[in-house]
């Protein structure tokens, strides 16, 4: 072989040749631990994943059972409030009716004209006219429908406004509303004095009976005159 044999110098020594393996052998072990590393990072991933859905999952079944317990709870509120409502409003009535009291005349006396009317002279000659006693001389009650026009409640007691309502013709008077402070619930005719102006009756049947008795004590006032 010659000194100067070019293939000499070319052929890699033993040492380079441990140092070339060393490196691939290097390389292929860092090659094999990021790629274990790459699939671990894949499984974890992969299972984060299903953490994440199952924890969306947990966040909306969360949300829709916080859902239906409002709405259970709701519904509560509301069937307490109507239990309460109900109790408070017993006694409540949209209609209700009164006694009213009305004038008509009686048969008419031989001291008046056709008009019922009496004429005279004035102390200075003048001739005027006055109604006589038998014109308008009887009061009569008859019944007064009221509907409610308002009510509330408040330190668990219910109060209801009525106003006069003229049926006929469909709609309410002028006249203010009234609290329906008491209600006929079977007493004593000869019982309601101090309630004479004030009373109210669920029925037209039990008004209609008073109506009757208060329009027979005047007749009897006009008969002792």
């Amino acid at each position: 072989m010659s000194y100067y044999d070019n293939d000499f110098y070319n052929e890699p020594s033993e040492f380079e040749q441990q140092v070339d393996e060393l490196k691939e052998s290097l390389s292929n072990a860092v090659k094999d631990e990021f790629k274990a590393e790459m699939e671990r990072l894949r499984k974890e991933n992969a299972e984060l994943q299903v953490v994440k859905q199952d924890f969306k999952k947990i966040q909306q079944d969360y949300k829709a059972k916080e859902q239906e317990l409002e709405r259970e709870r709701s519904v509560v509120r509301q069937e307490i409030r109507r239990e309460r409502l109900s109790s408070l409003m017993k006694d409540f009535e949209v209609i209700l009716y009164t006694p009213n009291s009305n004038r008509k005349s009686g048969p008419k006396c031989d001291k008046c004209d056709n008009s019922r009317k009496i004429p005279y002279k004035t102390p200075l000659g003048k001739s005027v006219t006055e109604d006589c006693d038998c014109n308008n001389n009887i009061t009569y009650f008859e019944i007064k429908e009221h509907v409610c026009s308002s009510f509330s409640s408040s330190d668990g007691e219910f109060r209801a406004w009525y106003k006069p309502y003229d049926s006929t013709e469909d709609y309410f008077t002028y006249d203010s509303s009234d609290l329906a402070k008491f209600i006929y619930s079977g007493e004593k005719f000869e019982d309601l004095k101090e309630h004479h102006w004030r009373i109210y009756f669920r029925t037209k049947e039990e008004c209609q009976a008073y109506c009757d008795w208060l329009t027979e004590k005047e007749a009897n006032k006009l008969k002792e005159r």
